[in-house]
């Protein structure tokens, strides 16, 4: 052997018969092969040295009876391809209190309270380590000075697999965790952990529980055969979860509590019992691209006050889809629950929920389930194929705008008892039963609205309860258009179209009076509400507007001269919309389209709102057919496309680019129909542009861009009156002051809301006026309306 390298062996004749004897005389830098067997000894390494096996992995054991068989104090020090062992039942079988331990190809055991023990500063690095305990923990970290394990197996442990508490930092990556009596990975204290591309199975207990506050961020952490929960949350610090995944929960693949807010992006759940995610105890946090299926309980659970904001989340086969309450105020959007045993979206016990665009696809109950005084508002619902009624509400509240319900399997929309219920621009079809229908003691409003081809009334009210009918169709219906069984309620009906329904309207003075022979179908009259009215009439967007006239103007004057049979002017006719979310780019692109419309340049005028998600497919060949098929809807009116710019971001790799797939499409389409849809593309300014310069096929057919710019201070005050006055509320003059201050001081950067933001403060002053109120001993109907400056009660 050379200075640098010597042997021990047990065969006669060898100078080091025992590792210690070679540690006692090795200097820095050295190298220790041990020959194959068995060496009852404890090793302290307090030196840089090296102990390796000579013939290999699995050919030298160190085996300590008492205290741990290896301790290490050295600022630098390795093991490679020893079998260590403990056989003292307090004591781990290696210690690192002080620099780097590097455990390569080690085979390590206890029976003790944990395996591998890193404490005050030291630091381990771990590769190809298989580490057992049939008593306790894998391995344990409490050092702030960091450590690895790469690519290690942890399997056969009593407790825990991975514990990282008090201010232990740990890398994990590659590993794998299984058959542990507790969690897979437990943080604890102010523990931070980094885990990638690790899987834990066979956890009896929590397989990854964060508390305290801990901080944890892991990327495609796979969780399967758990006996209870997959993840549990509950610190107060940052977790971020991405690409990672549940398969076989014996509880909730997630649960959030403890006012944890973590970030969930492109994860999934799957097989769990109970609920999919769970988010209570005032979780916060956002839950973006998500997937949730095969439940048998609740897909997502949002309770106890949760706030959660979701984007892209899809849930599917699940018992229930969706379940919220306890006063829980969760954001939806882009949700879609598919093929639900039981209903698919149930909102009770108080819940708020603002939700946009979700969709809601086979249900084996009701589709969307409001009780409970919960007072949700949905934007944009789609409820198609469920066995019982498409949206029910009963003993609770409804906001629903430009909603489409298609083959209920009973009534399209049910208000029941207690049921304050408002629809706008809303359309039902082919009910098994009524399209609306009103049960005693139900209120509420149907504005804008059609109801066609159900197998009973279009809309029925059984109440004697307020309901204002205004503006609606209803037709091809097997029972009356409008059917009022109290001729004493509180009924209006304004300007309602009713053609080819079966039986004739009963409603007003008509209602207790024989029914006569069905009337003639009578020419449709003009809408009451004249969109370029209601333009003008939008709360700021003074720049729009005037875009948005010389676009009118424009084809005004086009249609004109085709008439005159003259050439028609070159002209815009594809749109870009750029600038921040919640500026009225959706509202005004409805409006433009119905503008279109009454000048007879587009057929219909509806609107078609989609994502990239609506357009492009993962599978070669689909994202023609996926973005084709949603074009095709829009024909005749508006295509829509939100965050436009995500087509030309979703690359990045050397595989298919689909959004490039959905962009080729859309270009070839819009030159198909030229004449027959107007599309617009919306998102950030910045993006939008940068979009249309990667694109060139993109860029020549969006030659105008409309920029919709914050709205001012003053603006947004404007729009929270509107509120009030669309609510029956006022506001004192000192908080009308206090609201023009907070929006004037609150951060307009990527998370301001604009006109959501306004609204959201509007509900955020009703509730604290409630709560307010509901300690005073006498109330007026007056300070029932008013909202004070002590309702604002918001940070800056």
């Amino acid at each position: 052997m050379t200075d640098n390298v010597v042997l021990v062996s047990q065969s006669p004749g060898n100078r080091y018969r025992t590792i210690g004897q070679a540690l006692a005389d090795a200097a820095e830098g050295v190298t220790i092969l041990v020959a194959p067997g068995r060496y009852a000894e404890n090793l302290t390494l307090t030196r840089a040295v090296t102990i390796a096996a000579e013939n290999g992995p699995g050919t030298v054991q160190v085996v300590a009876e008492t205290g741990a068989a290896v301790v290490s104090k050295a600022g630098s020090a390795a093991l490679s391809g020893l079998t260590v062992r403990t056989a003292d039942a307090d004591s781990p079988a290696v210690l690192v209190v002080h620099g780097q331990l590097e455990l390569t190809e080690c085979d390590l055991s206890a029976t003790s309270w944990v395996t591998v023990f890193v404490r005050d500063q030291g630091n381990v690095l771990m590769r190809e380590c298989e580490i057992r305990n049939a008593v306790g923990a894998g391995v344990v970290t409490t050092s702030p000075a960091g450590g690895v394990l790469d690519a290690c197996r942890l399997t056969e442990l009593g407790t825990s697999g991975i514990v990282v508490a008090d201010d232990g930092a740990l890398l994990v990556r590659f590993c794998t965790v299984s058959d542990v009596g507790g969690n897979g990975i437990c943080l604890n204290g102010r523990g931070r952990l980094t885990v990638e591309d690790t899987v834990v199975s066979g956890a009896e207990k929590p397989a990854v529980a964060v508390e305290q506050q801990a901080t944890m961020v892991a990327s495609r952490l796979r969780v399967g055969d758990a006996g209870a929960i997959g993840f549990y949350l509950a610190t107060t610090e940052h977790v971020v979860l991405e690409g990672c995944s549940v398969v076989k929960a014996g509880a909730e693949g997630v649960f959030v509590a403890e006012g944890c807010a973590p970030g969930l992006r492109d994860c999934s759940v799957s097989g769990a019992r109970s609920s999919g995610l769970h988010l209570a105890g005032r979780a916060g946090g956002t839950v973006s691209g998500c997937t949730v299926s095969d439940v048998d309980g609740v897909g997502v659970a949002v309770t106890d006050r949760a706030v959660t904001e979701f984007d892209g989340l899809t849930v599917s086969g699940c018992t229930t889809g969706v379940r919220v309450d306890a006063n829980a105020d969760p954001l939806f959007r882009r949700l879609r629950v598919l093929g639900s045993d039981g209903a698919a979206i149930e909102i009770d016990g108080g819940a708020r929920s603002t939700a946009e665009n979700v969709e809601i696809d086979g249900a084996g109950g009701l589709g969307l389930a409001v009780t409970g005084e919960a007072r949700p508002s949905f934007t944009g619902l789609s409820v198609s194929r469920t066995a019982a009624a498409g949206v029910s509400v009963v003993g609770a509240a409804l906001i629903l705008t430009d909603g489409a319900i298609d083959r209920a399997g009973a009534a399209g929309v049910h208000a029941g008892a207690g049921a304050d219920v408002s629809l706008t621009r809303c359309r039902v079809q082919r009910s098994k039963s009524a399209g609306c229908q009103f049960d005693e003691g139900a209120s509420g409003s149907v504005t804008e609205s059609e109801f066609s081809g159900g197998a009973a009334d279009g809309i029925r009210l059984d109440t004697g309860e307020s309901v204002k009918i205004a503006n609606c169709t209803v037709r091809d219906n097997h029972g009356s258009g409008v059917r009022q069984t109290k001729p004493e309620a509180d009924i209006v009906v304004l300007d309602l179209i009713s053609n080819n329904n079966l039986v004739p309207d009963a409603f007003g003075t008509a209602a207790s009076a024989p029914s006569p022979e069905p009337a003639p179908p009578q020419p449709r009259p003009l809408q009451a509400s004249d969109p370029l009215v209601e333009l003008q009439g939008l709360v700021g967007l003074a720049g729009v507007k005037g875009e948005v006239t010389s676009l009118v103007n424009l084809n005004k004057m086009a249609k004109r001269r085709q008439d005159a049979g003259l050439s028609a002017p070159p002209m815009a006719r594809h749109l870009v919309f750029a600038g921040a979310p919640g500026t009225g780019k959706t509202t005004v692109a409805r409006l433009y389209g119905q503008i279109l419309a009454q000048l007879g340049v587009l057929r219909k005028g509806h609107l078609i709102e989609v994502a990239r998600a609506d357009l492009v497919a993962q599978i070669i060949g689909g994202t023609a057919i996926k973005t084709t098929e949603a074009f095709t809807t829009a024909l005749g009116g508006v295509l829509f496309i939100d965050e436009a710019y995500t087509l030309s971001s979703g690359g990045g790799g050397s595989g298919p680019d689909f959004g490039r797939e959905a962009i080729d499409t859309l270009v070839k389409l819009m030159e198909d129909h030229r004449d027959d849809v107007v599309v617009i593309a919306a998102g950030y300014s910045a993006e939008m542009s940068r979009f249309l310069e990667a694109n060139p096929g993109m860029e020549s057919r969006f030659s105008r861009t409309i920029e919709f710019a914050n709205y001012t201070a003053e603006e947004l005050v404007t729009i929270v009156r509107t509120q009030c006055a669309r609510h029956d509320y006022r506001l004192d003059e000192d908080l009308g002051e206090a609201l023009q201050d907070y929006f004037e001081r609150i951060p307009k950067d990527g998370t301001f809301g604009n006109g959501r933001t306004a609204r959201r403060v509007f509900e955020s002053m009703t509730d604290c006026q409630a709560s307010r109120l509901a300690t005073a001993t006498t109330v007026s109907a007056a300070d029932l309306t008013l909202l004070t400056v002590n309702d604002l009660q918001l940070k800056a």
